[in-house]
């Protein structure tokens, strides 16, 4: 008897897959605003407390620490104990850090509380794309992953609105309360609405796992009867897939590194540096929700895109898109109408770039090393959005124009469409290579 996975490769997409795909972009509108937060308010933190940029930084990259230890940490409870488990326990620790971040007294507790949002959302960051992907029809995996993460930058450009009116009427801790009620409700919505992955369960095999899948394929509406003793155990690999042993997950791990170095940069600094170089807090601000907008649009270019395209093709396109708005936004010196429509343009690139790397997992890698390749990469990638924040805290200490700062990040943006190139090649020379030995393997004769 066919797979769960090949059924639902081979049928239509049931009510139950549509309800999982928008209820995991709902959390993830939550995730952007949590993301997006602590750019806000530092802004209003640095008028209360006087704190340097370099301060400034360690309140960025302190969230983004937390995002890399829970991302390697957790990942592996997702491939274990399965990805539902690890998805709402990431949102119980994201809703607490919110909480306690708006009680904070100074730079080092909010550091701190930043700390353990950021271990929450490194939960979230390889459990919800996976979910979606899983859920999801091969054919349809690469687009339906780009419109599930436009939760991301949705939810920081409705959650940042939202909190910047906050911050107006009742200060900066308004942002962090409004964050903690807002994942709070994500965990009711993930409990009630999101089952167990069908791959993971059947990557179990077990009675226990084999019933729950059965029930699954039932809602789901599978084509061919259901049958829970009869389940095949699943492939070890498909053409082309990847363990965590392999060349693809260095490759992985270095695209993520370099392109969340160009999205965090972005998504964190754009408003300060807008600021610095000559526009109004509020003009500073409208910059970086702009950015959030045009991360909106890039992730629905990027699920048109990946319908016809490949998304490793579309992902370095993106990326190389990316530094020429860089270049572009480097030599604006501050006028306002270019300097924000280049921020919603660089928004669009940057998010679709950043988009496709979680859409590129599930081709690259097998099921039983998903989630925890997605931690890796992500988890190790956080290396350069940890990094980048505490170095441009320092550049601008020692003088650095935000016309210096935005040419220098040409650099990892051409980096990762080369990392991202490469690992695309690979990919095809090895399905390629699997495709010719399962070719030349005799045909059984049948009796």
């Amino acid at each position: 008897m066919a797979s769960v996975r090949a059924r639902i490769d081979a049928s239509p997409i049931s009510r139950l897959q549509i309800r999982v795909i928008v209820l995991c972009a709902i959390v993830s509108m939550a995730e952007g605003y949590d993301i997006l937060s602590i750019s806000l308010a530092v802004l209003p933190i640095t008028h209360d407390w006087g704190i340097s940029g370099t301060q400034s930084g360690l309140l960025f990259s302190a969230g983004l620490v937390g995002m890399a230890a829970g991302s390697i940490l957790l990942s592996p409870v997702g491939d274990r104990f399965g990805r539902r488990p690890l998805l709402i326990g990431s949102l119980l620790a994201i809703t607490a850090g919110m909480a306690l971040s708006a009680l904070s007294g100074d730079v080092t507790q909010l550091a701190l509380t930043r700390l353990l949002t950021g271990i929450g959302m490194g939960g979230i960051i390889p459990s919800l794309p996976i979910i979606v992907g899983e859920y999801c029809p091969a054919r349809k995996r690469s687009t339906l992953i780009a419109l599930f993460a436009i939760g991301i930058p949705a939810g920081g450009m409705l959650g940042g609105a939202a909190g910047a009116v906050l911050m107006a009427n009742y200060g900066w801790r308004s942002a962090f309360v409004f964050g903690a009620i807002v994942t709070a409700a994500t965990v009711v919505v993930a409990y009630r609405g999101i089952p167990e992955s069908p791959d993971f369960l059947e990557s179990r095999n077990t009675e226990a796992a084999r019933a729950k899948l059965a029930q699954l394929a039932v809602r789901m509406k599978l084509r061919e009867n259901v049958d829970v003793h009869q389940f095949e155990a699943p492939a070890r690999a498909t053409a082309g897939s990847a363990s965590l042993k392999s060349w693809m997950l260095v490759a992985t791990c270095v695209a993520f590194c370099l392109v969340n170095s160009a999205y965090f940069f972005s998504n964190t600094w754009t408003p300060k540096l807008l600021t610095t170089a000559g526009m109004s807090m509020n003009e500073g601000i409208g910059g970086g929700l702009l950015f959030s907008l045009g991360g909106v649009a890039g992730t629905l270019l990027f699920a048109a895109l990946a319908l016809r395209v490949s998304a490793l093709a579309v992902t370095a396109g993106f990326s190389v898109a990316s530094a020429v708005l860089f270049a572009v936004m480097s030599s604006l010196s501050g006028q306002l109408v270019p300097t924000l429509i280049v921020a919603m343009l660089l928004g669009v690139c940057l998010m679709g770039s950043f988009t496709g790397l979680y859409t590129i997992v599930p081709i690259l890698f097998r099921p039983d090393a998903r989630v925890s390749a997605l931690g890796i990469a992500a988890g190790l990638g956080r290396i350069g959005s940890i990094a980048t924040p505490l170095g441009v805290g320092l550049l601008v200490d020692h003088a650095w124009t935000a016309n210096s700062i935005f040419l220098l990040f040409v650099i990892p943006a051409v980096l990762a469409a080369l990392a991202i190139g490469y690992a695309g090649l690979r990919n095809s020379r090895a399905a390629s290579a699997a495709r010719t030995v399962q070719t030349d393997r005799p045909v059984p004769e049948r009796h």
